[in-house]
């Protein structure tokens, strides 16, 4: 079983690999670095806290939020191969971040 943790930390890496992949790695040629990391970033950062903390309201919205990630990155797998490992590593870490709102659940109904 997976332990609550992992959901934390899954965000958190996704979060982190939001930064490296647009800010560092492979920055946008034609968007401004800024406005790619506010599109991208930006939303997980403010519900960063709330995630840790395990609120509802804020993992609800993180799934919402990561549901356009996980998509962004199923395209960039099947039309970049520059960047095909850092959207499946993406797309792993979203699917741990589902896996672990399940014992999320559990925990809370369980207290």
């Amino acid at each position: 079983m997976i332990p609550v943790s992992w959901c934390r930390w899954s965000f958190l890496a996704i979060i982190a690999l939001q930064v490296m992949w647009f800010a560092w790695l492979f920055p946008s040629q034609s968007l401004p670095m800024p406005l790619v990391l506010g599109v991208m970033a930006m939303p997980l950062v403010i519900l960063a806290w709330g995630v840790w903390q395990l609120q509802t309201r804020a993992l609800v919205l993180g799934g919402f939020i990561l549901l356009f990630h996980f998509s962004f990155a199923v395209a960039e797998v099947y039309t970049s191969p520059d960047v095909r490992m850092l959207a499946s590593a993406q797309i792993a870490l979203i699917v741990v971040y589902f896996t672990a709102l399940l014992a999320v659940r559990r925990a809370k109904h369980s207290a």
